[in-house]
C-alpha cells in the first residue's frame, strides 16, 4: 500500500515542475468526449476522492500520452481493435504557464512520498488521497507532474480543472490506424490486430 500524505504536508516545499507558456501537451482520448476533459468520477489514479474536482491527464510526448493509454495489460502483444476505435489523438498548447507539484524523483521524498502513489494498481484510495492534500497545498498547483506507470521514462501532467488552465487545440487525429501510430505502437512490441 502507498503512503499516506503526512500530517506536515502543508509545511513541506515541494519540487516543482514549470510549464512554460506554448508547451505542448500529448493526450489520446476517448472519442465520446471532448479532448479537454476533467474527469470527476472515481476512476482515474489522481481523480478528487469526492469528485470535488476535475482532473484532465496529458503527457510531454506523445510517448508517455501512448504509454498510458495502451499499454494498460501487461503483457498483450496486440492493441485491442475495439479500443483503437473509441480513441482519438490530440495537441494541445498551454496558453499560460503552469506550475505543478512534482511527485517523481527527489520530489517524491521531499513530500514524504513514494512512487508507487502513481505506479500502484487499484484501490487508488492512496494516489486520491495524494491528489486531494497536493490539490489543497498553500502553494495552490495547477496539477501533479509524474512519470508513467507503463514507461517511466516518460512525463505526464495531471492538470486540476479549478486551477485556470488556458489550452487551445493545435489538431486532432481521429482515425489513429495509420502509419505513425503502428510505427510508435511498434517501438512497444505492441502489433496490429490481425485482418
Amino acid at each position: 500500500m502507498p503512503p499516506l500524505p503526512p500530517a506536515d504536508l502543508n509545511a513541506r516545499t515541494p519540487w516543482l515542475r514549470i510549464l512554460p507558456s506554448t508547451t505542448i501537451l500529448y493526450r489520446f482520448f476517448d472519442r465520446a468526449y471532448e479532448p479537454v476533459y476533467f474527469d470527476r468520477t472515481l476512476n482515474g489514479r489522481l481523480n478528487a476522492p469526492d469528485g470535488a474536482y476535475g482532473v484532465l491527464y496529458t503527457a510531454l510526448s506523445v510517448n508517455g500520452a501512448f504509454a498510458e493509454t495502451f499499454l494498460r495489460t501487461p503483457g498483450m502483444r496486440q492493441i485491442d481493435p475495439r479500443l483503437l476505435a473509441r480513441k482519438a489523438y490530440v495537441r494541445l498548447e498551454l496558453l499560460r504557464g503552469l506550475s505543478l507539484i512534482e511527485l517523481a524523483g527527489p520530489g517524491l521524498a521531499a513530500l514524504g512520498a513514494t512512487a508507487e502513489i502513481t505506479h500502484c494498481g487499484l484501490p487508488y484510495t492512496a494516489p486520491q488521497a495524494w491528489s486531494a492534500a497536493l490539490h489543497a497545498h498553500p502553494i495552490s498547483p495547477s496539477g501533479i507532474a509524474y512519470h508513467s506507470r507503463h514507461d517511466d521514462r516518460e512525463e505526464c501532467a495531471a492538470l486540476f480543472e479549478d486551477r485556470n488552465i488556458v489550452l487551445r487545440e493545435v489538431d486532432r487525429t481521429s482515425d489513429l490506424d495509420a502509419d505513425w501510430f503502428w510505427q510508435l505502437a511498434e517501438q512497444y512490441g505492441r502489433a496490429s490486430p490481425p485482418a
